[in-house]
Order: C-alpha cells, then sequence, then structure tokens
C-alpha cells in the first residue's frame, strides 16, 4: 500500500502524481511509506487580503509595473518558449485573475459598450443604439469571461486524475487564463462589424485550443499521447461552462435593464 507523503491520501501503484493533492510521486518501491503521514495543516487566506491582493495586482498591471502585455505578445507569436516561461512561475490565483484576466476581459466587454452603447447596430436601415443595451452586454460579457475561465480551470483540475495529469488547481488556472488571451484580444474587432468579430472570434477560439494542447504538456505534466482526449474533454467544458454562465448572467442583469432590452425601448 501506498500513500501520498503531502496529503496522506492512499493512491495507486504507478500514478505519478497524488490525485488529491497534485504533488509528484516518488515510483520507487524504496521510498514508499508504509503509513500515511498525518495531513498537514492549511490556513485559508481572508476574503480581504485576497481582494486587496487583486486590486494592487491590476492596478500593477495598468501603471505597467508588470510584464502583462510582453506575457500577451509572447503567449501569441511564440507559445511554447512561453509555456515553459510560464512553468517556472509560481501560480498565484488572485494576479491571475485581477491582473491579467481581468484586464484582458475588459476589452472585448467595453467594445461591446461601445458598438452597442454609442456606435450601434444596424438592421434593415435602422440603427438601433442604446447605453443601457451596451452596459448590459458588457456587464454580460465581462462577468461570463471572469467566472467562465475560472470554471474551465476547475474543470482541468478535476479531469487532471483521468489523464495522468499533474492536480494543481493554480497550474490549471495558468493554462485557461492564457489560452483565452487571443479571444479577449479580438474583442477588439467588435467595433468593426458583426462579421469581422465573429469570424476573428472564431479563429481566436481554434487558436486557443492550440495554445491549450501546446501548453498541458508542459504546466499539467500531461503524458502527449493523452494530450488530444484531455483537450477534446476540455473544450466540450468550455462551451457548455460558456453558454451556461452566459445565459445565466444576461437573465439576471436583464432584470435591471428589461425595459430598455434590445434598444428599442420596449
Amino acid at each position: 500500500m501506498k500513500f501520498c507523503t503531502n496529503c496522506g491520501s492512499e493512491v495507486r501503484e504507478g500514478v505519478k502524481f497524488c490525485p488529491s493533492c497534485g504533488t509528484p510521486l516518488n515510483t520507487g518501491t524504496n521510498e514508499q511509506a508504509s503509513s500515511p503521514p498525518p495531513p498537514p495543516v492549511y490556513q485559508q487566506e481572508p476574503v480581504y487580503e485576497q481582494a486587496n491582493e487583486a486590486k494592487n495586482a491590476f492596478a500593477d498591471a495598468i501603471t505597467g509595473k508588470t510584464n502583462l502585455i510582453q506575457r500577451v505578445i509572447n503567449i501569441i507569436t511564440k507559445p511554447k518558449q512561453e509555456w515553459n516561461v510560464i512553468a517556472g512561475e509560481q501560480p498565484n490565483t488572485m494576479k491571475l485573475i485581477g491582473g491579467y484576466a481581468l484586464i484582458l476581459a475588459l476589452i472585448p466587454a467595453i467594445s461591446s459598450i461601445i458598438k452597442y452603447g454609442i456606435i450601434g447596430v444596424s438592421f434593415m436601415g435602422y440603427t438601433s443604439r442604446s447605453m443601457a443595451s451596451g452596459i448590459q452586454t458588457g456587464l454580460v460579457s465581462l462577468l461570463s469571461a471572469l467566472i467562465g475561465v475560472y470554471l474551465l480551470a476547475w474543470v482541468i483540475d478535476l479531469l487532471a486524475p483521468t489523464f495522468d495529469s499533474q492536480k494543481n488547481f493554480g497550474r490549471s488556472l495558468q493554462l485557461a487564463v492564457y489560452s483565452y488571451t487571443p479571444q479577449w484580444v479580438a474583442g477588439i474587432l467588435l467595433l468593426f462589424g458583426t462579421g469581422l468579430s465573429m469570424l476573428v472570434s472564431i479563429i481566436g477560439a481554434v487558436f486557443a485550443i492550440y495554445l491549450m494542447a501546446v501548453g498541458m504538456p508542459v504546466i499539467k505534466n500531461t503524458p502527449k499521447e493523452k494530450v488530444v482526449g484531455y483537450v477534446v474533454l476540455t473544450i466540450v467544458a468550455m462551451i457548455v461552462i460558456g453558454i451556461v454562465v452566459a445565459m445565466i448572467i444576461a437573465a439576471v442583469l436583464g432584470l435591471f435593464f428589461v425595459s430598455r432590452a434590445g434598444g428599442f425601448g420596449f
């Protein structure tokens, strides 16, 4: 019988990572523990400290104190090298969300506000524009992105043991957040017409899948022969999560903007 030296959970022979905590395991027989060690005591960081950390990460990013722009350029232009750089970084949930995801997710959100609230949408010679509709669409976009990427990371981490990958939520969040980069950046094209933005969104989604496939072996230590299956299940989860989250948020926000829905003042 073999136990994880970090959390004490029982593990199967031949497994590379603990399915409970993601700690790398020594597969040699000479270091197997005969009895499980006492589980470590974890202390949850207070919510207000997490919020303050996210706020500071956001401020540092928008003031140019981080490598946000260079990270975006590198993950798009040379993803294989950048994933190796990311693998050497200690994942931090608040910095990933507040200092990266939030800022990039604001691109399509603000573009939606400008498009639907100021520029307007033309249909059969009639141009519809409503600031209420624009704000609603922008909020749906922003909240869907942040909640969706967090839930996607949770799914990636949940599936990790199935594909002999490292179970570590911080690493899963890194994979999810940075893989979403091209879709968020492409959000600026919402300003230039629906047709163009849809085309680029599709291209961005395909590129996001490619980034995830390239990053999995590096970030999650996924065996190469299991990457395809891992990516496919993750894609399905990504689509379902995106649709469900967007519908729920749109329904909730619709209660506040129902009098101006669609920009026609109904």
